[in-house]
Order: structure tokens, then sequence, then C-alpha cells
């Protein structure tokens, strides 16, 4: 049996209650907050009473990604994807497009699990559930949204929403993040909407432009050379003339491309992880579906309408790993002006998005302030800037000067900010065991494990636990002799 982290343990419950409630239930978690974890419980638990369940995805990588997980924790189940043949396990893996030419040849399932699920308006996800009428249906999704705008509530009864990516970053089980953003965006005001997100043309006409490019290499080697770094790119032209420009930087650089074969993506993964590659230039591949802790630094060269885009790829670099203490993000199309920080606290609901909501305007959305002085860019409610201490005057984005080759930071209020600060000098588990109950942690013990196992991009052990217990038990007895 898989070992759930407590928020994950909490979900479960939750997704339970509402089954018993209803027939189909989405369930909201951030990106890295472990939703193959909380397949591979529902699936065994599925298993184990006999219930025939099936988990859906859109993604090879997804597919191969939640075999292993079922097999690592010794659970028997079928593919169902091109040259696999029929399997009678009762858990079925399977890709959505497979699974549609298929319909009729498997007995109906009673579990359906449908992973990204944001994807399941298409017609394809609708032709599965049409066919297996009496099923009960769970979603799992970080961004429970549709880039038309519409709600998911012709397909879901209710929503469960689980931690939220702040809590992750203080806990451990994600990294922190800041954010580094160019006065001088590329100009996207003139680009027509297609589909509810930019025309990928007209906007490839708007920013693949050598200046911008130029500017985007340049900004990475003087704030993160030497980290890998995954690029959002427009086009396959934009994504190849970027590669080359980091190539011609003396970057190691490779791009992804829908075209390979599975060989050839997976080997330019590996050669990233192991850091021979230190960029990443893809159009979209990298946005969903791809677990790769190593992630760095993340750079949009692509301005997106969509909430989705920018949450699910920020959050491919919020995984933790050895040596890794915060994700970067280099923003040159102003997407967090339209979409907001990653962690912001969000409400997400089944219903469609109401007119004029961020998502789906062109003009920024969200109240925020900027030192004229260091272009740093903080939330409302200062008097002077946190970074250099400037007085601060409200002013509208279209106001904004225009300065070449810096980069305005942009960041948490200066609390919250603290509050990470604080957590990060924090080194040995005994701090952090003291910070947690100065914090009021529930259980401060565990909580200190976790963020230390998080450090190192691993899962807590017993031997995390007793570490800590020593130190704690040495500090009282050092305490007991000193007075």
């Amino acid at each position: 049996m898989i070992d759930l982290r407590p928020y994950q343990e909490q979900i479960i419950a939750d997704a339970r209650n509402a089954l018993m409630k209803h027939n189909s239930v989405l369930i909201q978690s951030p990106t890295g907050s472990g939703k193959t974890a909380l397949t591979v419980h529902m699936m065994g638990t599925a298993t184990r009473r006999g219930l025939r369940s099936v988990f859906i995805v859109h993604q090879n990588e997804l597919l191969q990604q939640t075999s292993r997980a079922l097999w690592q924790q010794k659970l028997e189940h079928g593919m169902i994807a091109s040259g696999k043949g029929r399997s009678p396990q009762r858990a079925q893996v399977a890709s959505v497009l497979t699974l549609v030419n298929r319909l009729g040849q498997y007995e109906p399932f009673d579990l359906i699990i449908i992973d990204e699920a944001h994807r399941s308006a298409a017609a394809t996800y609708r032709l599965v559930l049409d066919a297996y009428p009496d099923a009960k249906v769970i979603g799992l999704t970080a961004t429970p949204s549709r880039t038309d705008g519409k709600g998911l509530g012709d397909i879901f009864n209710t929503i469960v929403q689980g931690p939220t990516v702040a809590s992750l970053i203080e806990a451990g089980y994600l990294c922190d993040y800041e954010i580094l953003a160019p006065p001088q965006l590329a100009d996207v005001s003139g680009v027509k909407t297609t589909a509810g997100d930019y025309n990928k043309k007209d906007q490839e006409e708007a920013v693949n432009r050598p200046t911008i490019t130029g500017d985007a290499v340049q900004h990475y080697i003087k704030h993160a050379s030497g980290k890998r770094c995954v690029v959002m790119c427009v086009t396959l032209k934009h994504a190849a003339d970027v590669c080359a420009a980091y190539l011609a930087a003396g970057v190691p650089a490779e791009a992804l491309e829908g075209s390979m074969t599975d060989a050839e993506r997976d080997a330019r993964l590996r050669r990233f992880e192991a850091g021979t590659t230190l960029v990443l230039v893809n159009v979209q591949l990298l946005i969903e579906g791809v677990d790769i802790p190593a992630i760095e630094c993340v750079q949009w060269l692509r301005a997106t309408k969509s909430l989705i885009v920018w949450l699910q790829g920020i959050g491919r670099g919020l995984r933790p790993a050895k040596g890794k203490d915060s994700l970067l993000i280099f923003d040159h199309v102003g997407n967090w002006k339209v979409h907001g920080l990653p962690d912001e606290d969000r409400e997400w609901t089944l219903e469609s998005a109401k007119k004029g909501k961020r998502a789906s305007s062109d003009e920024p959305d969200i109240s925020v302030q900027q030192c004229r002085k260091c272009w740093h860019v903080f939330r409302p409610g200062l008097d002077a800037c946190p970074s250099c201490g400037a007085p601060i005057e409200k002013m509208k984005t279209r106001e904004m000067e225009i300065i070449d080759g810096e980069l305005a930071k942009v960041e948490e209020a200066t609390e919250r900010k603290n509050k990470r600060q604080e957590q990060g000098r924090a080194k040995t588990g005994i701090e952090l065991y003291e910070l947690a109950k100065r914090k009021q942690v529930n259980n401060p013990l565990g909580w200190a494990v976790n963020v230390l196992a998080g450090r190192e991009g691993r899962k807590p052990l017993p031997a995390d636990y007793d570490a800590i217990k020593k130190q704690i038990f040495e500090a009282k007895a050092l305490a007991q002799v000193s007075i």
C-alpha cells in the first residue's frame, strides 16, 4: 500500500465522502502535489474490493509514468495503448484515443479516473463517459478551468479542493520561487485571439525577434548560468531560433519536438537531467505530464491568456530536488500581470468564468505596485519599495518607462517573504523543529522532517525522525546542564 502524505489522505477522505452523494467528483490539487500517488491508492483500493478501474491519460509519458508507479506497488494492471493487446486485469491504464477506438471490447468499469481533467470536455473523453454510464468518475487536475472560459460542471457534480501551492511550499513539498520580469515586454497587444489564446502565427511575429531572444539569453547567462532551464516558445520556428541563439552564446541547448520518437525525446530529457544539456526549448510539450524535478529555471517567451498554461508550465519546476533551493522564473512577456503569482490563493469552481475575468481579458486585472526607481514589483499596501526604500506611487502598467537590460523582481509581500527567509535560514532539523513550534504547526517533528527531505528531493525516512529526536534530546540535556 502506497504511503500517503497527510493532505493526500484528506483528499482521499473528502473524495470518498463526495462519491457517496455524487457520481462524478473533480479533485483539484497543485502540480507536484502527488496526483500519481492518489491514483495508485484509488486503483489499488478498487482492485482489492473486486472493482474494475481505468486511469485515462492523453500522453504516452503519463501512461508509462503511471504504469511504473503501479508496478512499484505490485499492482497488476493492463495497458490500453497502441501496440498492446487486451489483458484481463481489473486495473487498466489507458490512452484516451486507444480506449475510444476499443470501446465495447472491455467489461464495464466501476471507476474511471481522468488525468489532466481540464481536458475532459473534449469529445474523446465524452465518448468514454457515455460508454460507461454507471461508472463512478474522478477527475484529477491542478487547474480545473478551460481556455474558453467554460466550466466543467456538465461533467463533474462537485469539486474537492486540495492544498494550496503556498502551503505546499511552506511545508517543503514544493520548492520556493522568484520571478524576474523585464520592464520592456514583447508587445502582443495587437495579436488576435484564436480558440481562447493568442494566435500562434501572429504571436510568433511579435516575439520571435533577435532583440527579445538576445535579451532572454543574456538574462539567463547573468542570473541563471549553469542552471537547467526550460524555455516556453510559441512555434517550432521560434523554438529553433531560440535554441540557435543559446548555442551561439555557448550554452548547451536542445529542442523538444512532438515529431520525435520516444527514444529521441527520452535521450534529450536524460541529458537535461544529467546537466549535459542546460536549456530545453519546447512548444507546449513541457506544459503538462512531465515530471522533471531537475528543472531549476522556467523561461517564458510565450504570452498566454490561459491560466492553465501559466500554472501548469511553472508547476514543472516547483518539485524539490537535491541542491535546488528555489525555482527561478523569467517572464519576458508579462504573463504574471494577467494571471498573478503561482501561489496566489485561488477559489476553483465548476462554473463558467464570468465575462471580464482576468483569464479572458487583454488588460492586467491584478492590483500591483511597481517601484519607478528599481522596477521592483510587489503587492499593494506598502508606502516604500521593499527593495530600495524609495517612496511608492501607484501607476498603471502603460505608464511604465522602458529600461533595457534590467530585470524587475516580482515577489511576495514583505510578511510572506520574511517567513520564507526564516525557513530558509533554518538549516538543521532542530532549527526547523523549533521554527515549527513557533509557527504552531500541528506536528512540528513531521513538518521538520518533510522540509529536510524535500530539500534533498526525496521522501522522509525513519532515520530522519530519529536524528531530529536525538538533536532535541541533546539540546534539552544541554539546557539542563546550563541551568
